[in-house]
């Protein structure tokens, strides 16, 4: 059976009556006013019209037109029924600060406000700068600097003729696009790392975290012969995996000693410390602009160089991100935004908060140095977009009382996000929510270094998703990963499709990952295709992991219990506050709502019961085809399947493991449909098949995007 094949996309009545509600929601209710932008309009006319040929027509802005909405606002009766829309034409509307919304902007119930754009001819809103007056780059001084070979193809702006005088620094500045594609500053090697092949030991400056040595101070040897050329760079900087695979920290050098190999980092230095065999790569060396794709900020000169990947470029190729925030929503509720492009912000492009009902559909959000949308409030919906080239993470939706139990809902639905975490390597998911009672459903999250999504907080649903190749540059990393918390209760996984996840240089990740002792969670009815710990229990408690189907994963399962051993201090922290303050981690987890909802947690210090012991785990109705289960072929624990010292507190009930090449009754194994046939042996064990329900994309629209991007990248 391939090891990236697909799960087959089914169309079921439900999902499509969900799309056709949402599509209705978005569209609801009869126009009460429509005004609108175009960019040949004017913000001396009425706004009432789309025809611009005069003497009345569209505004030209968007803040004309949020003017004209609260003033229209004011004429309206209280119980007015229907919509105010805000329709934007075709073009490209250069953002040179964010355009805010605030509470003043909010609709009704009854009248919301929407600001639509078509989806398939959309308005683009721009962040960044098209930098014009590119020429040859013919400054003797730096090209003396460069390579030879590529000193005739590197092409100069003159960023202060541009209108740009703030440069940022190397490790936050703005970030130059090409022809919608993503660039990046020069560095070396090109591609991979550089290891650390010794430490500078001086007897005081050594570290050991849970056995595992180093040094304190970033002082470290390399063998390269590259980096002891770089003695004219005015600000070397490099990014690292310092001491773990999952945390990385860029630095500004202070020196590198060519005779000795040995580079000198500026503080501060990485708080876990330095370890040799650990990689990182240096970046902002003029140098190294060797490469197709590769731009150099000179912040003294204030000019940009940059080697094009194509011989053919206009000036509208450039987009230099400049505005931090395309869309700031700030108190504001019953308002929509639909079918718009939103790229070149320098940070996060939608920023909400303290939002309610809020609807953000049909967006594209592209080429932006941070994330792409960020909305804190109640009864948000994320659906129907696709964000892609973000130096951050994707989509982050949060809200819900965790004090008082009371459900955020939000849901983050039918969203595309790919090639995400280009700057902010690790921790920037492609998919967050944090909070109570809100859903990520149907998305497609693939192509990043680090994780797919992340959640925490109580009643959160994650189900039919599909994650793909994600934690690219990271081991002991979760394609889905939540941690350290006993509190944090009544979270399902279910339906959700992972597959091709095996973590950097193919030594092992995680595909769902519940870290430090994170209880309560049941991951039921998922496909996991060649991943490596596939569902992980890291020492927590009163977990499932039930229905699921492993195929080709190495191992299918892992769980331990470290609070009885090496974790053991956050799990005595959680237990001496629970005797002084009667909370833990501030919750009051014996007193309503919290001992009724989670009664299991209530009586964690019953008498009988191990807090740090992994107790209430169900382990059962598992199918697993090739790979391993959770021990080796001896029989024995290699640390990454079920420890020993964990056995005697977790339930196993029947599961089916099989060799790689058994058919235990899928429906079409060699086309990815590993759903059972309802007339297997399996089913009449009782056994249960994965759901009808379609795992990750499910609307022909979003189908259709990323089979676009994919077939781009297998060119």
């Amino acid at each position: 059976m391939t090891k990236r094949a697909f799960f087959k996309v089914l169309s079921t009545p439900t999902f499509a009556a969900i799309i056709l509600s949402i599509s209705q929601a978005i569209a609801q209710g009869a126009a009460l006013k429509t005004f609108y932008v175009a960019p040949n309009g004017n913000d001396s006319w009425t706004g009432t019209s789309a025809d611009a040929s005069g003497p009345d027509g569209p505004f030209a802005t968007l803040e004309r037109a949020r003017d004209a909405v609260r003033e229209f606002k004011k004429t309206l009766d209280a119980d007015a029924v229907g919509e105010i829309v805000v329709s934007v034409a075709p073009g490209v509307y250069e953002l040179n600060k964010q355009f805010e919304m605030t509470g003043d902007d909010s609709g009704t119930a009854n009248a919301r406000v929407r600001w639509e754009s078509d989806v398939d001819s959309p308005a683009t809103l721009v962040g960044g700068k098209y930098l014009a007056g590119a020429k040859k780059l013919d400054d003797a001084a730096i090209l003396a600097r460069l390579k030879e070979d590529v000193r005739d193809k590197i092409i100069a702006f003159d960023l202060k003729a541009n209108g740009i005088e703030d440069l940022g620094t190397p490790d936050k500045g703005p970030e130059l696009f090409f022809q919608g594609e993503a660039t990046r500053v020069a560095r070396y090697p090109n591609k991979g790392f550089i290891k650390i092949t010794d430490l500078l030991r001086d007897g005081t400056n050594e570290t050991d975290i849970r056995g595992t040595k180093g040094i304190k101070e970033g002082k470290f040897f390399f063998a390269e012969d590259e980096p002891t050329t770089w003695d004219d760079e005015s600000e070397i900087w490099v990014d690292g995996y310092w001491f773990w695979d999952w945390s990385n920290q860029k630095h500004k050098v202070a020196s590198i000693d060519a005779e000795r190999k040995l580079m000198t980092l500026a503080e501060p230095w990485h708080h876990y410390g330095y370890r040799v065999g650990q990689w990182f790569y240096a970046f902002n060396v003029l140098r190294e602009l060797d490469a197709p794709g590769e731009y150099y900020i000179d912040r003294e000169k204030k000019a940009l160089y940059f080697y094009p990947p194509s011989e053919s470029w206009y000036d509208g190729d450039f987009l230099l991100t400049q505005t931090p925030t395309l869309l700031r929503l700030n108190g504001v509720s019953n308002v929509a935004w639909s079918g718009f492009d939103m790229l070149g912000a320098l940070g996060t492009a939608i920023v909400g908060s303290g939002c309610v009902n809020v609807a953000l559909a049909d967006l594209n959000v592209s080429n932006c140095g941070g994330a792409g949308i960020y909305v804190d409030g109640v009864k948000c919906v994320v659906s129907g977009c696709e964000l892609w080239n973000l130096g951050g993470s994707g989509i982050t939706v949060a809200g819900g009382d965790r004090n008082q139990l009371i459900s955020g809902e939000n849901v983050i639905r039918e969203n595309y996000v790919h090639n995400y975490g280009r700057t902010q390597r690790m921790y920037a998911p492609g998919v967050t929510t944090n909070g109570v009672g809100n859903r990520i459903a149907h998305n497609l999250v693939e192509d990043a270094p680090h994780m797919g999504m992340g959640f925490g907080g109580n009643d959160i649903v994650i189900e039919y998703n599909e994650i793909a190749d994600v934690c690219q540059e990271s081991n002991d990393a979760g394609a889905i990963y939540t941690g350290r918390n006993w509190t944090m209760r009544g979270n399902v996984l279910r339906g959700n499709y992972m597959h091709d996840i095996v973590g950097f240089e193919g030594r092992g990740c995680v595909g769902m990952y519940l870290d430090d002792m994170f209880s309560s969670a049941s991951m039921e009815g998922n496909l996991y295709v060649n991943v490596t710990r596939a569902s992980f229990i890291g020492g927590g408690r009163d977990c499932k992991i039930v229905d699921n189907v492993y195929i080709d994963c190495k191992p299918a399962l892992h769980i331990d219990a470290r609070a009885l051993g090496w974790c053991a201090d956050h799990a005595d922290g959680w237990i001496q506050e629970a005797k002084e303050k009667g909370t833990i981690s501030g919750i009051k987890y014996d007193q309503p709502p919290y001992s009724t909802r989670y009664p299991e947690l209530a009586s964690i210090f019953d008498e009988g019961k191990t807090p740090k012991a992994p107790e209430g785990n169900v382990i059962s109705g598992n199918i697993c085809v090739g790979g391993s289960w959770d021990v080796n072929k001896q029989g024995q624990w290699q640390g990454d399947s079920v420890e020993p010292a964990a056995r005697p507190y977790l339930t196993f009930g029947d599961n089916y493991v099989a060799d790689e090449g058994t058919d235990p009754g899928f429906v079409d194994a060699d086309h990815g449909d590993y759903r059972l046939k309802p007339d297997s042996e399996l089913v009449a064990k009782g056994y249960k098949s994965l759901t009808d329900e379609p795992m990750g994309l499910a609307t022909e629209r979003m189908r259709a995007k990323a089979a676009a991007v994919r077939a781009k990248k297998a060119k």
